[in-house]
């Protein structure tokens, strides 16, 4: 047996007369294994044993030796790997503080995964702004480099134009001098006639109102891109605060379905129909925190009114996340919309949370402007109980 030592304790004399020594006693060191195996502790028991029968004449001694003491092998190995110190209790409990580390390990991992999860997501989320940012950029940079060249050809006209009118004037000059200085022109027969006075004086007279017509001509030109400037930069400025006042509309009363900022040139954003759009109004006032230690979580009130039907909902960030994944499956031009990607680490910051709050209420106001648009009994007839059935989440 492998768990077990055996060893003999020191020779019995059986007879003080003779000179043969027999072996009488076994002592048996059982490993905490047998213990286990045989369903009892290991008591370590001494048999005398009589080889010899018994006369009366010889007197007889039995002596009880003491447990024999470990071999050199035993003592050497060290203590912590002997596993017949170990109890039953022993092992039960270093069982269970192993399935506690595997648990904890196991946990640690899943937090992990998910971290690696959402640091991923955020990572693919800000890789596809920089790639919107990238092509916006691209679109501003060719815009400008129309306008560049339209300006450029522009000038190239005004500076042609420029040297006509310059070139005009000059030949004027040039021609009033020329007659001017002309001999007098003979006749065939061999008288001269003086030049008429009156033509050179109509010439005179017609290029100085080429040359004050070019001076007007060029006054009025600096006039005009002067004033073209300042129109420009009046339009820039009133696009600014139209965008800032329909911005504050909104966060007032709620989305206004289709994009405003277009022009009327757009069929389906005539006044009568944007007068006769359903007004569905949707915000997300205010987040509570709920729960306790490391198992708190936000939770965003969603206020939703129709007509003179409102009510509140009260959703978790990863319940808006579900909603997006199942709109962008059914609706394309929802991956486009600005979804707040999901923070593993400081996610309880107030900063952090009052962004996101303001940036959840803008996703769904533009989900509700797409359901409005492409579900035309929808709007006709805007209820509480059709935006339920078309999107659960409000329920």
């Amino acid at each position: 047996c492998n768990s077990q030592i055996c060893s003999w304790t020191p020779l019995q004399v059986l007879n003080d007369d003779s000179d043969v020594l027999f072996p009488v006693s076994a002592v048996g060191s059982y490993s905490q294994t047998d213990n286990l195996e045989n369903g009892e502790g290991h008591e370590q028991v001494i048999h005398a044993v009589e080889l010899v029968p018994r006369r009366p004449d010889i007197p007889y001694r039995v002596d009880v030796s003491p447990p024999a003491q470990v071999n050199t092998l035993s003592s050497m190995l060290p203590s912590a790997t002997v596993p017949e110190s170990m109890t039953i209790n022993e092992l039960r409990q270093a069982i269970v503080a192993m399935m506690n580390r595997k648990d904890e390990l196991e946990e640690q991992n899943r937090s992990l995964r998910n971290l690696l999860d959402g640091e991923m997501e955020h990572s693919a989320v800000l890789r596809q702004e920089m790639d919107n940012w990238r092509r916006k950029v691209a679109e501003q940079e060719e815009r400008h480099a129309t306008k560049v060249q339209a300006l450029a050809r522009e000038n190239e006209v005004l500076k042609v134009q420029l040297k006509k009118y310059v070139g005009a004037v000059q030949m004027l000059r040039r021609e009033g001098q020329t007659v001017e200085v002309l001999p007098n022109i003979w006749s065939t027969d061999g008288e001269f006639t003086i030049p008429e006075q009156k033509q050179v004086e109509n010439n005179e007279e017609l290029a100085s109102s080429y040359e004050r017509k070019l001076i007007e001509v060029a006054e009025m030109h600096g006039e005009l891109i002067e004033f073209n400037e300042r129109l420009h930069r009046a339009l820039m400025a009133k696009e600014a605060l139209v965008s800032q006042m329909r911005q504050e509309l909104i966060d007032l009363r709620g989305p206004v379905p289709g994009d405003l900022s277009q022009t009327s040139e757009d069929q389906s954003l005539s006044d009568f129909e944007i007068s006769n759009r359903a007004l569905i109004n949707v915000w997300i006032p205010s987040v509570f925190l709920r729960g306790k230690a490391a198992n708190a979580f936000h939770v965003y009130q969603v206020y939703i009114r129709i007509k003179d039907d409102e009510w509140n909902v009260y959703r978790r960030y990863a319940e808006f996340r579900s909603l997006h994944h199942k709109l962008q499956n059914k609706y394309q031009q929802v991956r486009t919309f600005n979804f707040p990607p999901k923070k593993a680490i400081g996610n309880k910051d107030a900063k952090f949370v009052e962004e996101r709050r303001k940036q959840l209420q803008n996703y769904l106001r533009n989900v509700m402007n797409k359901i409005i648009q492409t579900v035309p009994e929808f709007t006709a007839n805007p209820k509480k109980e059709t935006l339920i059935q078309l999107m659960p989440f409000f329920v």
